[in-house]
Parts: structure tokens; sequence; C-alpha cells
């Protein structure tokens, strides 16, 4: 199930608070900057569009903070540079959640953790200009430059009822970042960013759920949702026909027919018929959907058939496009 943002802010706070206190424990300097910097000043809290934090640290106390995990309980992961899916910055993730930015596909190619995460971003030194800069971020905000003397000494004002450090010239910063916008308000052409989120399921279930489909499926009792083109590209792509029991689908029209070889039938029929020995899988365009619908059902153990994670056969395996070897061009390559 996919939560609303107001859950998603929660979780954020919680992590925003959390490492406050690491770092006021560790004597490290940080400070709220870009849309949560702003949000502080303005409303004491988030902007009515944004749905992330993000914290800046100088370089030295980042580098302090990423070698020591330890100083997170197990409710938390702090994903550091040096961590599977993350090379630009560091976050702070609540373990037992979910959040993929951007495409979907993409996060589930780039692993590592995706919990609820904020942004940690360090600030690096330019040598001597007295200043700083982050280089580790794309667009634009790579190529603004501030100067030291705006973050020290650090004022503190409020974001949602936490206490948070800010810049000593928190104006500085945000007209280096935004531009002449005006003081405090413009900047509202910026957009929500996570398009899917669940504050109650632990990242690794999606990563099962829409990439382990395939693992163990030896000697399973396969049902398929779904009974459209889908359902023709599984059974041509995978071979697996023999161990199809049944399709279901939400069309009455589609009860009690074959399609493409295949006994469809109503889908209140499935948690009567599965068992230990058998793989519910969606084969279908509106898997979320589908999903939901399934965990209504009781049905939590179900996998879903993405046509471009799966990419070809070679041979008689199905292989994933990342697992090929290195020059391997039986497979044609696009940019991902």
């Amino acid at each position: 199930m996919i939560d609303n943002i107001s859950k998603l802010r929660q979780i954020q706070l919680e992590l925003l608070d959390e490492f406050s206190k690491v770092c006021e424990a560790h004597n490290l300097k940080w400070y709220a900057i870009f849309g949560t910097l702003l949000g502080a000043i303005r409303e004491e809290g988030f902007l009515p569009w944004d749905d992330d934090i993000d914290v800046a640290m100088p370089i030295d106390d980042f580098r302090t903070l990423c070698l020591h995990k330890e100083w997170f309980d197990d409710r938390y992961y702090l994903q550091t540079p040096l961590d599977e899916g993350l090379i630009r910055m560091a976050k702070l993730r609540k373990n037992g959640t979910t959040a993929f930015r951007g495409g979907f596909l993409e996060n589930l190619r780039a692993g590592g953790h995706r919990g609820i995460p904020i942004d940690i971003i360090p600030l690096s030194e330019i040598p001597g200009t007295g200043s700083c800069c982050t280089p580790t971020l794309g667009g634009t905000k790579r190529k603004h430059v501030y100067l030291n003397e705006w973050f020290e000494p650090a004022g503190i004002a409020q974001f949602e009822g936490i206490t948070v450090r800010i810049p000593a010239k928190p104006r500085k910063i945000l007209s280096e970042t935004y531009g002449d916008w005006g003081w405090p308000s413009g900047a509202e052409h910026c957009v929500p960013g996570y398009w899917f989120f669940d504050t109650e399921t632990d990242y690794t279930v999606y990563f099962k759920r829409y990439t382990g489909m395939l693992e163990g499926i030896e000697g399973k009792k396969i049902y398929l949702f779904g009974a459209a083109d889908s359902l023709r590209i599984w059974l041509e792509r995978f071979g697996l026909n023999s161990q199809v029991v049944c399709a279901f689908d939400n069309s009455p029209a589609k009860w009690g027919k074959k399609v493409f070889g295949v006994d469809v039938r109503n889908p209140e029929e499935l948690k009567s018929m599965i068992d230990d020995n058998s793989r519910v899988i969606i084969v279908s365009l509106w898997h979320q959907e589908i999903g939901r619908q399934l965990e209504k059902m009781g049905i939590t153990d179900y996998y879903v058939y993405i046509d471009d994670y799966y990419d070809e056969k070679v041979g008689n395996k199905v292989v994933r496009r990342e697992d090929l070897p290195k020059g391997d061009t039986s497979i044609p390559k696009w940019e991902f």
C-alpha cells in the first residue's frame, strides 16, 4: 500500500530528529539547506510542495559521520558513498520502509538500501578560496559557491517542531542557490520527487516481488493474474506453461474461457486454490492496482512480471541485461 505524503514526512522528521541528536552527541556541524532551509525560514516546516529533507555538513564532519554507522541504532541505516546503490552523498534511511525516487526499474537495478531517507550532503572545500560547494549534486546546484563565513556561527530555527541548525547567513545561501527570486518568497515552481513510497513495508519486499519471480520457481504451481497480451509474452518468454494451473482476470467476460491456451477464472477463487507450493504472478500493466487487490484478499506472497526487467533469453536461460558478461552482444543495449 502506498501511503500519503503526511506519513512520508513523519518518517523524515523522525530521521531528522535522530540525525540532529547524533550530531550533537558527537560535536558534528550540520545545517538545514536548500528547500529545507527555505521551509524553516518561511514556514517553520515543510514547504507546501516539498517532500524531502536536505542537510549539509562540512566535509570533515561528513567523513567522520560516514565512518561511524554504529552511532545509529537498528531502526536506521546510514547509507554512505561506499554502499551499494549510492555514490554521491550520504542518506539516513528508516529500516522497514520503502522510497523509490525516479524510475521504478532504475531503483530495482541500482540495488542498495531503499528505505525512506533524508539527504546528507557534503560541503566540499575549494582550496585557497575560503569557500565551498556541493559538486556531488547534479544539475545547477553543483555549480553554486558558498563562502565559509556564511555558515558559522550557525543559528537555529524551527522545522515542524524540531530545532535545526541553519547557516549564519541563510539569505546569502538561498540567494546563491535559487537566484534573485525575492526574499523570502519565490521558488514555487518546484515539484515533489517521490512517486513511490511505503511507510510500513520494507524495500526488500518490493525487490523480491519485482525481481525474484524466477527464484525457486521449479516445481511450483503457477497462478497468473492478468489475461491480456502480457500473459502471452510471459508464456512465450519463460517456457513454464506446464506449471501454469490457470490465470485470473477482473473481466467477467473472460471467466470460463481459454486465453492463449490458459483457463481464465474469477479472482475470488484464487485464495481457496493456492497453497505452500504455489506461486502467484501478476502479468499486467495494472500491477500496482492488482497488488492492492490481492492484499485486500489476504494474499501478500505474490510476484510481478515487468517486461523490461526480464529482458530476453540467452539459450534456455532467462537473464537480466546487467547480468550479461561485459562485451556480450547477444542482446541490444540501451541507456537505462
